[in-house]
């Protein structure tokens, strides 16, 4: 009975923690790279900037967002920026199913001006991720270009993708997992690389009683033993087989998605070269299968 017990508590454990993960939503599966690292501007009319808010409905966290960065502007600036912000519930009734329903909306409204000297704000919008939470409050994260003066700034044109071509290609090729660090899948990079760690030492052990059972088999004279030692060391042979099959599917199965897998969202910024043009290098992988550098060139 205890021994039921002891296999129904990993498998109560995992539903514990799936239900718990039910109860909550993000917009992607790995968070972006840039939340941590903010991409490099290309020149100096502007900066990349993050701003945190928190807020009960997606929309109204969005307005706080924005309403962050004005004020923030208005700070660096040396002046003051009054935001109004003000919440509405509105109670209204629907008819679902041939049954009244009773609705709650939520009319959020922002009005920010300055008081003193005027200010002028160029704000490009580039990326966002947000996470609800169980109790269905948003924690948004917005990346924006914000311009420094008041010219207007030459703001880089960008592209968010999850690709990231041989980057993570031939780091998984050096040590499998590597890729997928690199990607921000962290967890599948782990148990990439534990998994090969675990199945290498697999291989040294049963290669180790392998050679030690036969190395036995040769030293003795009883037919009895030599059967034994014989049978053991087919054994774990087999073990050994075993072993090195399974490493090398999954490092192929490591390079596999180290190339095809998507990984946590990045910013492409598109560089101009020195007649105005924009051009974006990128890593790729040619049809042969080895990396190489291409260019997109817009003119």
């Amino acid at each position: 009975m205890k021994r039921y017990i002891l296999l129904l508590l990993p498998l109560c454990l995992l539903l514990g923690v799936g239900s718990a993960y039910a109860q909550k939503a993000k917009s992607h599966s790995i968070k972006p790279h840039w939340t941590h690292k903010l991409p490099k501007p290309t020149n100096n009319s502007f900066n990349y900037e993050l701003d945190f808010s928190v807020a009960s409905s997606l929309d109204e966290a969005r307005e706080k967002s924005l309403a962050g960065i004005i004020a923030n502007s208005g700070f660096e600036n040396g002046v003051v920026v009054v935001t109004d912000y003000t919440s509405k519930i509105i109670d209204s009734q629907v008819l679902e199913d041939g049954k009244t329903k009773n609705v709650q909306q939520e009319n959020v409204e922002i009005n920010s001006h300055v008081q003193g000297n005027e200010v002028t704000l160029h704000v490009k919008d580039v990326a966002e991720y947000w996470e609800r939470d169980a109790s269905g409050t948003y924690h948004l994260t917005k990346l924006y270009a914000k311009s420094i003066s008041k010219e207007a700034p030459s703001f880089d044109e960008v592209s968010p993708t999850t690709k990231y071509g041989a980057r993570g290609f031939w780091r998984s090729m050096i040590i499998p997992g590597w890729g997928q660090f690199h990607k921000g899948a962290n967890l599948k990079g782990g148990l990439m690389l534990g998994g090969t760690a675990v199945l290498a030492a697999g291989i040294v052990f049963t290669e180790g009683q392998r050679a030690d059972y036969n190395k036995r088999m040769l030293q003795t004279y009883d037919v009895n033993m030599i059967r034994s030692y014989q049978t053991k060391r087919d054994n774990f042979a087999t073990s050994r087989n075993i072993c090195i099959g399974a490493a090398a599917a999954l490092y192929l199965y490591n390079l596999i998605d180290a190339i095809a897998a998507p990984g946590a969202e990045r910013i492409v910024v598109k560089r101009r070269d020195a007649r105005g043009n924009n051009y974006v290098l990128a890593p790729s992988v040619s049809m042969n299968g080895a990396p190489v550098m291409t260019a997109a060139i817009t003119f």
